[in-house]
């Protein structure tokens, strides 16, 4: 893999986390609600002597509930990166990477077996290296069904193109309500770059609510057939405005 190919990966992962899980929920954040996740993530991805750490210091994502069904998004990732090839440093840097701006919009309400579901549009706005006919896209459908009172299933489907590339990804996720304080989940999430092989990930995390406006994630993540491991963490604060 081309070292493009493994920063279109982080690409990926920055675009489509929502915390330590990579899920994005079908609901949208309840009208005049305003929430703010800061997020921190080491990533090391390898492919033969190329290798890339990365880590966000930390990235900061808005949401606000415009009405009960559409939420207006915010996410402005600043990254500090380093490239290395046969374990000698070649480049690092230090930058905000694409910001994100859209809207997430539920479609309709679970209804016995059928899902819920949210179409995501984001507009990704290069920043580092600026250029205006080179803005980039993310559309995504997400979905969920209740399994129980503390089981949930999560899953998306999504797109993103930038100007170095485009991506295919899918997200599958399992979230448990241990106790009214604490939480945990596992997926399986993947992506495929420029139509080569699919890439697949299992993460799994805890979480922690810290009253009815904080909340703490902790996770960690590993590539099942390619190299690459990531430690995540998010502080979710959330105020009526």
């Amino acid at each position: 893999m081309q070292l493009s190919h493994i920063c279109l990966a982080i690409c990926f992962l920055y675009t489509v986390s929502v915390n330590s899980q990579t899920i994005e929920s079908s609901k949208a954040i309840e009208k005049r609600k305003l929430q703010f996740e800061l997020e921190s993530l080491y990533l090391i991805e390898k492919e033969g002597a190329d290798k890339i750490n990365s880590w966000t210091i930390p990235s900061i994502l808005i949401r606000y509930g415009l009405n009960n069904k559409t939420e207006l998004q915010l996410n402005t990732p600043y990254l500090k990166e380093s490239k290395y090839e046969n374990d000698d440093k070649v480049s690092s840097r230090t930058f905000l990477d694409n910001v994100q701006a859209g809207v997430s919009i539920n479609l309709w309400k679970e209804k016995g077996i059928m899902p819920e579901a949210a179409l995501m549009i984001r507009a990704l706005i290069p920043v580092y290296e600026y250029q205006p006919n080179k803005l980039g896209s993310l559309v995504a459908i997400n979905l969920s069904n209740t399994l129980s009172n503390q089981l949930s299933l999560n899953y998306n489907l999504g797109w993103v193109a930038d100007a170095q590339g485009n991506s295919g990804y899918y997200i599958t996720n399992l979230s448990w309500e241990i106790s009214s304080v604490v939480h945990s989940f596992i997926e399986f999430f993947g992506s495929s770059y420029n139509n080569l092989n699919m890439h697949h990930n299992l993460n799994t995390g805890i979480g922690f609510n810290l009253g009815n406006s904080f909340c703490i994630d902790l996770s960690m993540a590993n590539g099942l057939n390619h190299e690459m491991i990531f430690y995540g963490g998010i502080l979710t604060y959330q105020i009526s405005i």
